[in-house]
């Protein structure tokens, strides 16, 4: 799949200018509210029209302004789940993916009609006229749409948030077949990093209409202050890693980073060979001279220091252990140890203290929580008074 765009488009204040190159199985676009990322669908999908400018899909022109030419969404080979959508609203539902379905032509057909009334849980509401549903079981119908036309390329825009994470998990594992299996690529709009990552960890920043940055996860993060925007903080290292297996007794999912084994907090729905993002903040890193049996930390990563680097009150030791890691000491720490550039060096993670970047935005979970005379409850909702035993 190959998306060129270079477009410009003003609405009172709003002022955006986007040029994107795309040739990514499936790319995130993220950003703030008010960055244009529903703007950016609405023009692929045909919704919103630019001034000028050019949109090309597989060397498909479906805007030109300078030959003139402005295709009809209906004829635009993209399927587009949007915030926003009053298609065919005075339909029944049955009525609208009939349609979808008889107009795709049947040697393209990548669903069956019945199938997607099924996994979408359509079937209540397939005499319900379109206009008439919820913003919920709209989403729905509009995502079953777009798959029905066995497009070139999907859309969704803050779909999973929209349909509720019951559907999400039944969702994810398909989307993923089609990309990998069909090269049905996804541009997938979120201010949700963690929704984004789900899918994918290639990235377009937007922000005011512009894009700031383009590529991947890594990548952009290396750009100066993008950990803030992207909503990352206090997190100096970021990993991709391979799941290599779940270890349901030992409460934990083996996986590797750069040839580096690593000791995850257990997730069971990650597939074995799948690829997962983490995050680990420098402070969480321990060092150690050398390996150290009989503790209860798991994962200790032998590497080399490149360098200690003062960072106000803390020492920044970076680590070669295949890839580079950061840890965070006290110049004490390291005046006690004698660190050294070139020495070998153990860096000690436990492995509750690596987080999945999926997981970010999700509600910290119950805690239990130690006054010294007695065990308490602590959640998002702040302590209560329930004694443990």
């Amino acid at each position: 799949m190959l998306l060129e765009m270079n477009v410009k488009l003003r609405r009172g204040h709003f002022d955006l200018t986007t040029r994107l190159s795309i040739s990514d199985s499936s790319v995130g676009l993220f950003g703030k509210s008010g960055a244009g990322k529903s703007t950016v669908l609405g023009l692929i999908a045909g919704t919103i029209q630019p001034q000028s400018g050019h949109i090309v899909l597989d060397g498909k022109i479906m805007f030109d302004s300078r030959k003139g030419i402005m295709m009809p969404r209906e004829q635009r080979p993209v399927g587009a789940v949007l915030q926003i959508d009053c298609a065919d609203s005075a339909e029944t539902v049955r009525d609208n993916l009939t349609a979808t379905y008889n107009r795709t032509l049947k040697h393209r057909r990548i669903f069956k009609r019945d199938f997607l009334i099924e996994l979408l849980e359509l079937g209540p509401i397939l005499n319900h006229v379109i206009e008439l549903l919820s913003a919920g079981e709209r989403q729905r119908v509009a995502l079953a749409r777009s798959l029905l036309k066995s497009p070139r390329l999907l859309l969704l825009d803050e779909t999973f948030a929209a349909i509720g994470n019951g559907y999400r998990m039944q969702l994810l594992p398909i989307l993923k077949r089609l990309q990998h299996e069909l090269g049905l690529p996804v541009l997938y709009a979120s201010q949700s990093l963690g929704e984004i990552l789900e899918l994918t960890d290639r990235l377009i920043v937007l922000e005011q209409g512009k894009v700031l940055h383009n590529g991947s996860l890594l990548d952009v993060a290396k750009q100066q202050g993008m950990l803030r925007y992207l909503g990352i903080r206090q997190i100096d290292n970021i990993l991709p890693v391979t799941v290599r297996r779940h270890d349901y007794v030992s409460g934990c999912s083996q996986a590797h980073s750069f040839g580096l084994p690593l000791t995850l907090p257990l997730r069971p729905h990650l597939v074995v060979g799948s690829e997962a993002q983490v995050s680990i903040r420098a402070n969480d890193i321990a060092l150690s001279r050398s390996y150290i049996d009989g503790i209860s930390i798991q994962n200790q990563i032998k590497g080399r220091i490149c360098a200690l680097i003062p960072s106000g009150e803390s020492l920044i030791v970076q680590v070669d252990c295949g890839t580079t890691l950061l840890a965070e000491i006290t110049p004490g720490a390291c005046r006690d140890m004698a660190l050294q550039e070139g020495e070998v060096i153990y860096c000690l993670i436990k492995t509750h203290s690596i987080a999945y970047l999926t997981e970010l935005d999700a509600l910290p979970y119950q805690r239990v929580i130690s006054h010294g005379d007695g065990h308490y409850y602590l959640d998002t909702a702040g302590p209560t008074s329930d004694l443990l035993p």
